[in-house]
């Protein structure tokens, strides 16, 4: 059976991209829409992150939410003529081959998977390639991933995902293509260096152990000792409106420490132009452009580069201008849809078949 006309759905929350995604396929004329699980957030945070819309309360009861799931994928097996999956699907992960990837396959509708990084990445991989990785060894966590892994991959032969987490899944999926984090280069425009002042340094992390914060605020307290002036902003609770107004009046954006992989904060502050520090795996850094302009640091090297940074105005700013080149080159949103829809059409999904002109 052909895929019929229909939205392709964007299901899922990651960092707010998702939406970005449908957003950006509307206004090149592709109808799609931006559908979450539940409304709320990761942790305590409460970033109001946008969709298009939420099949649950946060409170609902477990029956409920699994009802409201299966009468929605249903619907969409009857509605979409793509399914994005972004970080999640939309019933259980282990099922998904039995369920919905079924379902979605018998009706000829191609399936495409995005990755955020916990719900795909390997641990005892992770921690090979990563000393300073934030997490223990967990054979039992790693053999529910590799279940979610083989069920997902089923009818799922194509996902979109960045450098890292494609060295864990491309032992499944057939067709694995390089997905850049997009960013609205007119919701977050370029901020001059501001060299006349004492640098402002900022970090926010969503799970402080995730991202080193103990490090950073370490290294932070030892340079303040040492008589190095700048000013320290730690913030976690903030919308996503608040993050960017943060962002725009820093100097310096701190990311993470202990990953190995930028993620969607560090493509904002570079479009900002805020010289980030980040820390990416040696092994990772030729996979992405030569003209990457993060700064690279692990817990080891983070006194020295924030330091560096701190000294030298004349550094920053220059990083500042790559970074917005950067973000403008790779991330664009409009540059990151059409490279989405070459995925599309490999997986199956064909233009003629979308409603064109839909409602942005």
């Amino acid at each position: 059976m052909s895929p019929h006309p229909g939205h392709m759905l964007q299901y899922g929350s990651l960092a707010g991209w998702p939406h970005l995604v449908a957003r950006g396929l509307r206004a090149a004329g592709y109808n799609s829409l931006n559908v979450v699980a539940e409304t709320g957030d990761v942790e305590d945070l409460d970033r109001r992150l946008p969709y298009d819309r939420a099949l649950n309360l946060q409170g609902h009861s477990k029956v409920r939410k699994f009802l409201t799931r299966s009468t929605f994928g249903l619907n969409t097996a009857r509605s979409a003529s793509l399914v994005h999956y972004h970080g999640a699907v939309i019933q259980r992960g282990q099922w998904h081959h039995m369920l919905e990837g079924r379902l979605f396959s018998e009706c000829g509708i191609p399936m495409v998977m995005s990755f955020g990084g916990g719900d795909a990445r390997i641990v005892s991989q992770a921690r090979a390639l990563n000393p300073y990785f934030y997490r223990q060894a967990d054979e039992a966590r790693d053999n529910l991933t590799r279940a979610y892994l083989r069920s997902i991959s089923r009818y799922i032969g194509h996902v979109a995902t960045d450098y890292e987490m494609i060295g864990y899944v491309s032992d499944y999926f057939e067709h694995c293509h390089v997905f850049r984090q997009p960013v609205d280069l007119d919701r977050i425009p370029f901020n001059k260096p501001k060299l006349d002042r004492e640098p402002v340094v900022l970090h926010v992390p969503t799970e402080p152990w995730v991202k080193g914060t103990e490090t950073i605020t370490a290294v932070v307290d030892a340079l303040r000792r040492e008589g190095h002036r700048f000013e320290f902003r730690l913030k976690r609770q903030m919308t996503q409106s608040e993050l960017f107004r943060e962002i725009a009046d820093c100097d310096i954006y701190v990311d993470e420490l202990r990953c190995g992989a930028h993620g969607v904060t560090a493509v904002e502050t570079m479009a900002a132009g805020k010289p980030t520090i980040t820390y990416i795996r040696p092994d990772l850094v030729d996979r992405y452009p030569s003209d990457m302009p993060l700064v690279n640091a692990n817990p080891d090297t983070f006194y020295e580069q924030l330091r560096a940074l701190l000294i030298d105005g004349d550094l920053r700013a220059q990083i500042s201008y790559q970074s917005r080149a950067y973000a403008e080159k790779y991330h664009d949103l409009h540059i990151v849809v059409q490279d989405l829809l070459k995925i599309y059409r490999s997986a199956g999904w064909r233009d003629s078949e979308q409603i064109i002109g839909a409602e942005s």
